[in-house]
């Protein structure tokens, strides 16, 4: 079984590289000469840096060393006792109840290691090891999670030599959100170009979201894409991306994490904590198994996932609707906004099943997160939105474009005290207004194949049965891209950006009384206007 990534997503390749002067190098024409395992790993870590827009060096620096990774079932080298760098290090924002700092250092090492130390304020605390869930073979046998809550009041914090955020903000000034993220690669669809920063953006518009420096970054969920081995016929788009593993019920390995999140979100990862809600694409069947291990901040939740034994080997775990927790994010001593993380992962987006029923408890206590209370204002976070509706291109004559039906009806009754609603899960950029209701927001355009540009006129009438009132305003735009939102003085008030993976505007939206509203920008694009336009 061959090497994945072909030598170059090792961002932690082998280590004791040589030096100009060891017998492993000869001069030639005063120039070294490397050896061939050196030169061709150089040229797979350009590879990968052009993929990535990471800054490479000429020559490999023995510093940044580490281990082979291989795919599942194959033999590593190092030993246990080694500690190398992590593949990835990165802070997880966590309900009050996982740590009174609300804030979860997790680091990814490669298995066979040891965890690294949280070095905070330079104090070291032994990190613990996250385990897979049960019964996943070796989808994450070549990896190590692990985690530790970072102790409050932190200033500087890092794991195995990599800063990561210390702390949650005193005072948030500014809130990156993307969402949808992950490169597809899906049997009997399009293939995604994986090798083009621009038809997979994820590693550019990571690097200009870190640019504008928030305090939070919101990502609602769907960070996983990679569910098919890539298509014979796709080779020059995605040659190497690892595949599902054989014979588990589920789509997700370690591999496919480290290439469509670990690396192309690095920029973020150091940037500030992550908020994350668990999308459609993190369901059990799917990669549910990975989200619970590498994303979900809660320390009870690794093994909600775990398929299930059966006569003929295992099965899927029952679909399961995870608690809602909120993270408080303050904006001025009087002022706070919570975000309510709400899992819409089960379900369907054409009809109700009995996922409604199952999402409905939840839905229900996000609702006492949200009761009102002094100074405090309330946003609800979900995958699947609320109010979002998909292309006519996409909708099959007769029926509804309505996303979302189990999701529609199990928050139904539940909606009254939030200020804005922000989504994924439809592969744009929407803003959709429904008389008596917050605006929905949905930002599923952070890499993720695009949903058609056109085809987006004001439905007739609302979603569910009985149906919402009709909308009386939407903004479409498919374009790649980001947001940031930040607070106004007044409060209730928030200024929310959208910017395409250059980092361009491409609308200016302002948020009061639980309405949001958009000004195009450039490139003026997008589609908004009464019904029947």
């Amino acid at each position: 079984m061959p090497i994945w990534p072909p030598r170059p997503y090792a961002t932690a390749l082998r280590s004791a590289q040589p030096t100009p002067t060891s017998p492993a190098s000869q001069r030639c024409g005063g120039r070294t000469r490397w050896p061939n395992r050196n030169t061709d790993l150089m040229r797979a870590i350009r590879i990968i840096a052009k993929m990535l827009m990471m800054p490479v060096v000429r020559r490999p620096r023995a510093a940044a060393v580490g281990v082979a990774l291989m795919m599942p079932g194959m033999a590593l080298t190092g030993t246990a006792s080694s500690a190398p760098s992590p593949i990835a290090a990165y802070s997880l924002a966590a309900p009050t109840s996982a740590g009174k700092s609300g804030l979860v250092a997790r680091a990814v090492v490669p298995a066979g290691s040891s965890c690294p130390s949280l070095v905070v304020d330079g104090r070291r605390f032994a990190m613990s090891w996250r385990k897979p869930a049960p019964n996943t073979g070796n989808a994450f046998a070549s990896v190590m999670v692990c985690n530790r809550v970072v102790p409050p009041g932190a200033l500087a914090a890092s794991v195995g030599g990599l800063p990561i955020p210390a702390a949650m903000p005193r005072a948030v000034q500014r809130i990156g959100i993307f969402d949808d993220n992950g490169c597809r690669i899906l049997t009997g669809e399009v293939t995604q170009d994986c090798s083009d920063d621009r038809a997979w953006p994820l590693a550019r518009i990571s690097q200009r979201m870190a640019a504008s420096r928030p305090d939070v970054v919101l990502v609602p969920g769907d960070f996983f894409y990679r569910e098919s081995a890539c298509p014979p016929t796709a080779q020059a788009l995605c040659a190497g991306s690892p595949p599902p593993v054989t014979g588990m019920p589920f789509t997700d390995q370690a591999y496919g994490w480290i290439a469509d999140v670990m690396l192309p979100m690095q920029p973020v990862l150091r940037a500030a904590p992550l908020i994350v809600a668990r999308g459609n694409h993190e369901d059990c069947w799917r990669a549910g198994n990975g989200y619970m291990l590498f994303m979900d901040p809660r320390p009870d939740t690794w093994d909600d996932c775990a398929p299930l034994p059966g006569p003929g080997g295992t099965v899927t775990a029952p679909e399961v609707a995870t608690a809602p927790y909120a993270i408080d994010l303050p904006v001025t001593a009087r002022r706070t906004l919570r975000m309510v993380i709400t899992d819409t992962a089960p379900g369907s987006d054409r009809r109700v099943t009995a996922a409604a029923a199952l999402m409905a408890p939840q839905f229900q206590k996000a609702a006492t997160l949200a009761a009102p209370a002094a100074g405090r204002e309330s946003w609800l976070i979900t995958h699947r939105p609320i109010f979002g509706y998909v292309s006519s291109l996409i909708a099959a004559p007769g029926t509804s474009p309505w996303s979302s039906a189990d999701a529609v009806q199990a928050s139904r009754g539940t909606l009254g005290s939030y200020r804005l609603i922000v989504s994924g899960h439809i592969h744009l950029a929407q803003v959709t207004q429904i008389p008596g209701q917050a605006t929905q927001l949905v930002l599923g355009n952070g890499g993720t194949e695009l949903d058609p540009a056109t085809g987006y006129a004001l439905p007739s009438y609302g979603p569910g049965t009985p149906p919402y009132p009709a909308p009386t305003s939407n903004w479409t735009l498919a374009e790649f891209g980001y947001a940031v939102a930040q607070p106004g003085r007044r409060p209730g008030r928030w200024a929310i950006r959208l910017r395409d993976m250059d980092g361009r505007m491409q609308a200016a939206c302002g948020l009061a009384a639980a309405t949001l509203t958009c000004t195009p920008q450039w490139p003026s694009a997008g589609t908004s206007g009464p019904p029947g336009r």
